[in-house]
């Protein structure tokens, strides 16, 4: 990523973006059918529908609060306003940018160490640990969602073997990242592993030598960044607390959503599948068109009606995606002009 250009929208996102919305009008034709939305939608509370926006958030407030607070435990200070800016520029990346849930944590946490001058060893410790934490609390919960599946509903053995795959994605990332943030040797191997791959490729075009130093020191602040969280538990109370807002207030949208459609739905049904669509997200498989068929089927299945299904589905995704779509590429952008601003100041 470079902040030599104006962030802007690119032909791969809008692509991606219509592809996704493709995938999910194709589902709603051929296998929800028919349904009376626009019916259902005239009679939303507004009331309740904009306090889901507000709950919204107040969750990514929180999530910058336990991102600066897991970065006070390393000595790396910075204002809760820079942090927030860069907590809603990375969530561009993760709206946008396919991958396995990673692009959103590494532009923040680039975006800050560029613009702070801080290590940017430190601040990947900072964001790894985050993420840990969000990836232990959206197991926790689908562990609890599984559990009020099996005890209150009969479900199809497909689902049932859907949900099973959905727990071990969730149990092996967790794992391969905890892993690896306490191997050093094992990320040095497959940072030369990956040094030899890229060198084999560029064929002497690259100064390999001077990216695997930068690289190893890094890698070396990274480590000694988790081992310092790591040695001191009590430092990693404030920021599960933190988490654990964003946890009550992201599971309150749904709750606020099928409020503002007259629908009281039960907590079990609200937290299986708000369990299963952030297990999704927490490893990476979360994206237009694929959310939504997830969120709307689950609902359905477990016995809600079709035209509330749909509703509830689209409107929060309508609060959880496009709403975050929309502020995020304005954080972007104003984050992108902030770091030409200093780079400005700094040549004079």
């Amino acid at each position: 990523m470079t902040v030599a250009a104006k962030p802007r929208f690119t032909k791969k996102i809008l692509l991606l973006v219509t592809l996704g919305l493709a995938t999910l009008v194709v589902y709603l034709y051929y296998f929800v059918g028919t349904v009376n939305i626009a019916a259902v939608i005239r009679q939303i509370n507004l009331f309740y529908y904009a306090s889901a926006f507000v709950a919204f958030l107040g969750s990514t407030l929180f999530s910058a609060l336990a991102w600066q607070s897991l970065m006070d435990n390393l000595a790396i200070r910075t204002k809760i306003r820079r942090v927030l800016l860069f907590v809603w520029a990375g969530m561009f990346f993760d709206v946008t940018v396919p991958d396995p849930g990673w692009s959103g944590d590494l532009s923040k946490a680039y975006l800050l160490a560029k613009s702070s001058g801080e290590d940017a060893g430190k601040v990947a410790a900072s964001v790894v640990s985050q993420k840990i934490i969000g990836m232990a609390l959206s197991l926790v919960g689908l562990i609890i969602g599984l559990l009020l599946l099996a005890s209150n509903y009969t479900l199809p053995l497909e689902a049932l073997v859907f949900v099973a795959l959905v727990l071990f994605l969730s149990v092996f990332s967790l794992f391969l990242v905890s892993y690896l943030s306490a191997k050093p040797k094992v990320t040095k191997r497959m940072l030369d592993w990956l040094i030899r791959v890229v060198s084999a490729v560029r064929r002497g075009r690259w100064d390999s030598s001077s990216f695997s130093r930068r690289s190893e020191e890094t890698l070396e602040r990274f480590h000694e960044g988790m081992n310092t969280l790591g040695d001191n538990p009590k430092a990693l109370t404030r920021p599960i607390i933190f988490s654990l807002f964003v946890l009550g207030l992201d599971i309150s949208i749904v709750f606020l959503v099928f409020t503002c459609l007259g629908y009281p739905a039960p907590i079990d049904k609200v937290l299986i599948v708000y369990a299963l669509t952030g297990a999704f997200q927490s490893v990476g498989i979360s994206f237009v068109g694929f959310t939504e068929i997830v969120m709307n089927g689950s609902y359905t299945v477990l016995g809600i009606p079709p035209a509330l299904s749909l509703s509830a589905t689209l409107l929060t995704r309508v609060v959880t995606l496009w709403f975050k779509l929309v502020i995020s590429y304005v954080a972007f952008q104003w984050a992108g002009i902030r770091m030409l601003l200093n780079r400005e100041q700094t040549v004079e």
